[in-house]
């Protein structure tokens, strides 16, 4: 054995051997420990971004991803509140582009609209500050049919195009994963109404026209907009009319409803939405203007509410 370690070729290819072993010993056991920590990081980012993107969410339920799911949607949950009802559905999404990669999570509620976005990761070489402001502006959009809700940031074209891309295939997702809930409106117009979407409406904010066949009509009217202390929420106001024309009721269910709902502030929003009924949409305006008996702490959602009021009026009745 000492005369064969004498031969410095045998030498020196059993060094190198033994140090390439225990280098790969040692890589091994490296990737072993930080594998799962940066997993797991990644994973506790993921839930933290849930509760930034679905205001009230207190529980969450994954959903399997099927081979209909496009590849970039990486995850999907639905959201419940704390009294287990569904609030939202949160898509994870991830991509690749020339300049790095990004995975965002957007929530979307029932009707498709959505609730908030954010970024978990971002790896943009240019203007990444751009790119996060530019996927806020989504917030508030139906997410089948992207909107930006203002001005978007130029500049970084490539990073948009990603943006939008990753929020088409959540589109696709939540088309295969959000039931539905039943309209609310069988208490104003029989169990037995028949709703029927007027597809050539076209509006802004007022989203969707629906005819209650031989009852009246329903609109949906749709706006995103501070409520606390820099948090922004979107809210689909509910404009039910009769066959005169008048309001029966003006209704924000819960699932379409991103702002504060706790008392006094969601009670109070009810209670000035009840001013309105009984009349017709060209005697909105004027209670808009003069009523100002709301209670304070409902302001910014009132001014929301009043901006989906003159929507409603400008865009209807133009």
């Amino acid at each position: 054995m000492k005369k064969l370690f004498e031969k410095p070729l045998f030498h020196y290819t059993f060094v190198l051997t033994v140090v390439s072993i225990v280098c790969g010993i040692m890589i091994g056991a490296v990737n072993a420990i930080t594998a799962p920590i940066i997993e797991n990081n990644i994973k506790e980012a993921q839930a933290a971004a849930y509760s930034r993107v679905l205001s009230g969410l207190d529980d969450f339920e994954e959903v399997a991803l099927t081979s209909e799911d496009p590849s970039t949607v990486v995850g999907k949950v639905i959201g419940y509140n704390a009294a287990d009802e569904i609030i939202g559905y949160i898509y994870t999404g991830y991509t690749t582009n020339k300049y790095g990669y990004m995975r965002i999570v957007v929530s979307v509620n029932a009707s498709g609209i959505i609730l908030g976005a954010d970024f978990i990761e971002i790896n943009q070489t240019y203007q990444v500050d751009g790119t996060r402001t530019n996927l806020s502006l989504y917030v508030g959009s139906p997410i089948a049919n992207l909107a930006p809700q203002g001005d978007i940031v130029t500049g970084a074209t490539g990073s948009l195009n990603s943006i939008q891309q990753l929020l088409s295939d959540i589109a696709v997702s939540h088309s295969l994963t959000a039931t539905e809930p039943p309209l609310p409106y069988a208490e104003y117009y029989g169990n037995d109404f028949v709703l029927v979407e007027d597809t050539t409406f076209s509006g802004t904010l007022v989203t969707n026209k629906y005819t209650v066949e031989g009852q009246g009509t329903v609109y949906l009217v749709t706006g995103s907009g501070e409520y606390f202390d820099g948090n922004e929420g979107s809210i689909t106001l509910h404009v039910l009319l009769d066959n005169d024309g008048e309001i029966i009721k003006l209704l924000l269910p819960e699932e379409d409803y991103g702002h504060t709902k706790r008392a006094p502030w969601g009670t109070n929003n009810l209670t000035y939405l009840s001013y309105f009924e009984g009349l017709t949409l060209s005697q909105v305006e004027q209670v808009v203007d003069d009523n100002d008996d709301l209670q304070t702490g409902a302001t910014n959602t009132k001014t929301l509410i009043e901006i989906l009021l003159r929507a409603l009026v400008s865009e209807v009745t133009a």
